[in-house]
């Protein structure tokens, strides 16, 4: 069964529109054209860039709140998207929405690699004020967090793979704290969407992590006129329609198993595996690296290590990276999901399957899609990722769709778990 596409209510209005245009102003002006003539009156307005534009942002923004001054805004840096016009890692787009019969509401929490949770609450009860009144049911939260950013390290710079014990102890016990105290290192995106989802139970969410090309030295977040660099920025919808959000991931699990026998910084640096120092137990027991390959780590690991992601025994939905080496500690992507690990592995096939598995579901009638999928699979399928546009336009039809790419990908639907993971593709609609 393919998707079903459903009539478009004549009272939904979807635009998503892309502009390659250079200047700000430019850029706003090309954006506010293509949406009045598809939508005179957003209820509320969406809008990624990729990090190219940071020195046009604040122009961008100015003119697309003094078009649409009553519509709602938020959005940030991506590293790309995709929309009916084509593929793009670099370019900025719009999704804006008119719909009669819904509330809408924006929040903000800053902090968040200090103090997420705080961060998380302070979002959710702004959008949940604002709310309060509604008279409609059923409800969603888009999202975007800042995502992290490698740090300048003392005497150091920036480094993801530190062979000094001295450096690397340091670092894992003292600078990763430290930085995070500053504002950069990692986003510490689990305890925000856990936080999310406790104070906005009855909420589907979905959202990313704001990032620039991948080298993670800088990302952005927008909410109204507003532009910051360590936050969590969301916009929360009531409304009378039933909501669709599916959510698919890409991997394969191996026969590689391990136990995860001490960690530090709240789960996020392993300093031991199975008893034995973290580092030379991955690459030479779970990965089988030659003494060559693992005395080369740096330039053999980081070609190949998108396409070995981890998950845990405890909690299948979360999947994560290796991001960083402080001597024999090994700094996760994001939280560990539990004590037993286990390898994975994903292939092009596998992405493109877990896509197409949201238009083969029973149930699937989308007027529309505004998607969130890994950045990581632009490194994996490469020239090919216009194969999920083509699975975009066929299955779709018309239907208009924006799927951007983050660097990390969170989803959650009324009670069930939280997900926050990368090699997934997490569609909304309604």
């Amino acid at each position: 069964m393919t998707l079903q596409k459903l009539k478009m209510d004549p009272k939904l209005k979807v635009s998503v529109e892309i502009s390659r245009e250079w200047e700000g102003k430019k850029v706003a002006d090309e954006l506010v054209g293509k949406i009045n003539a598809k939508v005179l009156n957003p209820k509320f307005v969406l809008i990624f860039t990729t990090i190219h534009y940071k020195e046009e942002f604040k122009l961008i923004l100015s003119g697309m709140k003094e078009a649409f001054p009553d519509a709602p805004l938020i959005g940030g840096t991506v590293a790309g998207f995709i929309t009916q016009e084509g593929c793009y890692t670099r370019g900025v787009t719009v999704f804006a929405l008119d719909y009669p019969n819904m509330d809408v509401a924006v929040g903000v929490g800053h902090n968040t690699k200090r103090n997420p949770k705080k961060a998380a609450r302070d979002c959710a009860e702004m959008i949940l004020e604002k709310l309060k009144d509604s008279k409609y049911e059923n409800k969603f939260l888009v999202n975007l967090i800042s995502a992290p950013i490698i740090p300048k390290l003392p005497l150091i710079g920036k480094v993801n793979n530190i062979k000094s014990k001295t450096l690397g102890i340091l670092v894992s016990y003292i600078g990763m704290p430290l930085v995070s105290y500053m504002g950069s290192g990692i986003a510490k995106e689990v305890d925000i969407l856990d936080q999310l989802a406790v104070s906005m139970p009855e909420f589907y969410i979905i959202g990313g992590s704001s990032v620039d090309d991948g080298k993670m030295l800088s990302n952005y977040q927008f909410i109204e006129n507003s532009i910051s660099t360590n936050s969590v920025v969301a916009i929360g919808c009531t409304i009378d329609r039933s909501i669709s959000l599916k959510k698919t991931i890409a991997i394969h699990e191996t026969n590689e198993k391990f136990k995860i026998t001490n960690t530090t910084f709240d789960d996020r640096i392993v300093t031991k595996i199975e008893n034995k120092p973290a580092k030379e137990y991955f690459f030479k027991k779970v990965l089988g690296l030659s003494e060559e390959q693992f005395k080369n780590l740096g330039p053999f690991y980081y070609k190949t290590s998108d396409y070995l992601p981890i998950t845990f025994e405890e909690n299948r939905e979360r999947v994560l990276g290796v991001g960083c080496f402080f001597w024999e500690n090994i700094l996760l992507s994001h939280k560990s999901g539990g004590k037993h690990a286990i390898l994975c592995s994903v292939t092009g096939k596998e992405v493109i399957d877990a896509i197409k598995s949201v238009f083969t579901a029973p149930d699937a009638k989308l007027p529309f899609l505004l998607a969130f999928s890994s950045a990581i699979f632009v490194f994996i399928l490469g020239n090919k990722i216009f194969d999920i546009k083509k699975i975009l336009d066929q299955e779709g039809e018309d239907m208009p769709y924006l799927m951007l790419q983050p660097i990390i990908e969170n989803v959650r639907v009324p009670n069930q778990n939280p997900a926050v993971r990368a090699y997934s593709f997490n569609a909304l609609s309604f």
